[in-house]
């Protein structure tokens, strides 16, 4: 009885694997398809779609940004930031996977690099480069024209659930040279990252997710949250620069990606009261980027998930949101 059981789940996780696949690749085939100055029309008129099916994302996205801005910003202000978010993410993804199967000429018409002159200085002195930044923008873009102009990139990833996709993005990335460094399991993600470090590899980390209660705590947008520590963690140990990275999308469609000067780390000799002083000024770097361009942040990221009043301590909300 049990080994049938066991066949049957086995059939059942099988299918919604195929199930979840094949309209994705059916969905890869059709952005090929599309026209560059198409791109942008359809990601509007999906991404409204994908706002208007979406609930528990909108309502998820609505709730982070009334933590986040509803001081600053009116109602429909906040929705329509929420709606352009979608719009963007959507348009955002359709871009990536054209320039994935374009000459590398197209991604550099695409993406104007400010502030290559640091990433050049940084990786003169060997030891690698830790680009931190966030669910801002177009990132997987950047890291394609990053790729594209020869940097040695290695992306750090939190993966699909569905083995089928995450082969297959895996294998567009090697495909232009690009390395992806899984985030779990963890001690296997720190020991290539290390690694990626030591052949002078540009590691590319975002610090803007969810983090377990082990991590630094730190105030984002006013409240504490848990906040990966990695990039200063690995910093302190190899020595590599930090240089915080985003990209933008600029009114006429086309992107920026904005290097900034490297991040001075302030050592003090207290191991955990660098990390999370450090981690802390980065997480402020991160949350004046997306007050500039909060249309462009991911707000569906449940990001607020374990926010504590920064103030008492307190958990501020129920496990469901």
């Amino acid at each position: 009885m049990r080994r049938k059981r066991r066949r049957i789940y086995s059939l059942i996780k099988s299918l919604g694997t195929r199930l979840q696949y094949y309209p994705f690749r059916l969905w890869i085939l059709w952005v090929k398809q599309v026209s560059p100055e198409s791109v942008g029309f359809y990601g509007e008129k999906i991404g409204t779609l994908a706002h208007w099916l979406f609930r528990k994302a909108r309502r998820i996205a609505l709730n982070n940004l009334h933590l986040a801005l509803g001081s600053d910003k009116s109602e429909e202000e906040l929705k329509r930031v929420c709606r352009d978010s979608f719009k963007n993410i959507v348009k955002d993804m359709m871009e990536t996977v054209y320039c994935f199967y374009q000459e590398d000429g197209y991604s550099r018409r695409l993406v104007r690099l400010e502030g290559k002159e640091y990433l050049d200085e940084a990786l003169k002195q060997g030891k690698g480069v830790i680009a931190l930044s966030a669910h801002l923008g177009n990132f997987p873009l950047m890291c394609v024209r990053l790729t594209n102009e020869g940097y040695p990139v290695a992306v750090v990833v939190r993966e699909s659930r569905n083995p089928k996709i995450v082969k297959f993005l895996t294998s567009a990335r090697d495909g232009i040279g690009m390395e992806t460094i899984p985030s779990r399991p963890r001690l296997i993600s720190v020991s290539r990252c290390l690694n990626a470090l030591k052949r002078n590899r540009v590691l590319f980390v975002q610090i803007d997710l969810n983090a377990p209660p082990i991590e630094a705590w730190v105030d984002f947008f006013g409240y504490l949250v848990p906040t990966f520590k990695g990039p200063v963690v690995l910093s302190l140990r190899t020595g590599a620069t930090i240089l915080p990275m985003f990209i933008v999308r600029n009114p006429d469609g086309l992107h920026k990606t904005i290097i900034h000067p490297p991040f001075e780390l302030s050592v003090t000799g207290d191991i955990q009261q660098d990390i999370t002083s450090n981690m802390s000024r980065l997480t402020k770097i991160t949350e004046a980027m997306i007050r500039d361009y909060p249309e462009q942040w991911w707000w569906a990221l449940r990001r607020f998930k374990k926010a504590r009043d920064i103030r008492t301590g307190e958990s501020l909300f129920p496990k469901r949101f």
